[in-house]
């Protein structure tokens, strides 16, 4: 990954962005407007390392819910799900990961990702929800809806003129 400085000028009301590397004509005339740089913000020490308040969170952190700040290596692997592409709740870590399986680009465990704290994955509704609404433990029995097209967020839904188009009945034409 690389990272890209910005450069801003003002003029007027329009502003104008211009990625470094890009060469800028020292001798243009910007009407009394200077260029400004603007470095990347570098958080201190202290400030990264500033433990996350949990205080509006409902109930115990890491007895309730799990805490992770990245995802943990586990035994999950996209060999043993039902469908791909698909997106399943990862039980060993509470469910606080999932992966999203798909080709095998990402390798044995598929993209991983991790809800925030005080959330866990929803493998009844792919998404992440509080923690007390989901019962991670009945994740895998779930695993199936990613074989459902019509619940996998990952199979293309058709378009509704393609749904019209394929069944022109539902829209009231009649012949």
């Amino acid at each position: 990954m690389f990272a890209v400085t910005l450069v801003f000028w003002a003029f007027a009301s329009t502003i104008l962005l211009v990625a470094s590397g890009i060469r800028i004509d020292a001798g243009y005339n910007y009407n009394g407007y200077e260029p400004i740089a603007v470095a990347p913000v570098k958080l201190r020490s202290s400030e990264r390392e500033q433990k996350q308040d949990f205080s509006k969170i409902p109930g115990v952190p890491g007895v309730d819910y799990p805490v992770y700040h990245e995802v943990p290596h586990t035994s999950f692997s996209c060999k043993n799900v039902p469908a791909h592409p698909g997106i399943y709740a990862n039980v060993e870590t509470g469910c606080q990961a999932y992966h999203v399986c798909h080709d095998g680009r990402e390798g044995e465990q598929g993209a991983s990702f991790l809800c925030t704290n005080g959330t866990i994955f929803n493998q009844a509704d792919f998404n992440c929800d509080w923690w007390y609404n989901v019962k991670c433990e009945q994740a895998p029995s779930l695993y199936r809806l990613n074989a459902d097209p019509l619940t996998n967020p990952y199979v293309p839904k058709p378009k509704p003129e393609e749904q019209l188009l394929s069944h022109p009945e539902s829209a009231g034409y009649h012949q």
